[in-house]
């Protein structure tokens, strides 16, 4: 994977990815000295072609809208236009945020769905620090962002890596291409339970990744029943929904699901 993260929460974030991809972090240090507004970043962004020089034909870019340097994702992106490019968008826990912060946030994070949305941005997946804060519990204040990025990384590499496996039911979804704004969630299959790790309004479109381990696969006759409940649950809620089933070694069994919609996320009550 090529990661690229924008600003300190996005090069944070890539940073908690694991070895073996292709990292590269724009950072304050990256821009001239006398940026100070979020205008100064977005007319004095500096050239990133050779910084941005990679061979792979599509890259997950990080960041959130509330930092200066954010004002510059267009500039930045247009460097990268030719490449398959997947938003990973932190959503800030909005009562931690100032005036300012907030009216950034609210111009980029509403940008950016709109180019995702028309096609020239491949895919924007939204994960909240709340939310995510609610699947992992309470943090000490020194490891909180840490955690969260650790588990929205282990989220994004996990679905990543099981969309090379070859599962042994179902078939892999085939979203509708205006199905661009999108989210994960983290299932428990014993409770066949699900957290969402952002509050995905109107959702048109589901896809259900099972991991499960092979004494499961092997004595469990209800495995087939529950994941039945969740397509048929979906059904009934006018989502088209889709499953793959994949055996694993390990003994914890889990999910995660892909949730999709066309509809522009507002900043309102999340």
């Amino acid at each position: 994977m090529v990661l690229i993260g924008i600003g300190n929460a996005g090069s944070d974030l890539v940073s908690q990815f694991s070895k073996g991809h292709t990292k590269i972090e724009i950072r304050k240090k990256d821009f001239p000295s006398d940026c100070r507004r979020p205008e100064d970043y977005e007319s004095k962004c500096p050239d990133f072609t050779n910084k941005l020089s990679f061979d792979d034909k599509e890259c997950w870019v990080c960041l959130s809208g509330t930092s200066n340097i954010a004002s510059s994702a267009l500039r930045i992106l247009e460097t990268i236009k030719d490449k398959i490019i997947n938003i990973i968008y932190i959503y800030p826990d909005l009562s931690l945020c100032n005036t300012m912060q907030l009216k950034k946030h609210k111009v980029v994070f509403n940008v950016l769905q709109e180019y995702t949305r028309s096609g020239l941005l491949h895919r924007m997946y939204l994960f909240s620090n709340a939310d995510v804060l609610e699947v992992i519990g309470d943090q000490p204040i020194n490891k909180l962002y840490k955690n969260i990025n650790k588990q929205i990384s282990n989220a994004i590499e996990t679905l990543s890596w099981l969309n090379t496996q070859t599962p042994v039911m179902g078939s892999k979804h085939e979203a509708k291409l205006v199905s661009r704004i999108c989210t994960l969630s983290v299932g428990n299959l014993k409770k066949n339970e699900e957290k969402m790790l952002f509050s995905l309004d109107n959702i048109v479109e589901a896809s259900y990744l099972y991991s499960v381990s092979n004494n499961q696969l092997e004595k469990n006759k209800d495995t087939l029943s529950l994941v039945k409940k969740k397509i048929e649950s979906d059904e009934k809620q006018n989502i088209v929904s889709s499953f793959q089933i994949f055996s694993s070694e390990h003994n914890q069994s889990f999910f995660y699901s892909v949730k999709f919609t066309h509809f522009i996320q507002t900043t309102e009550n999340k």
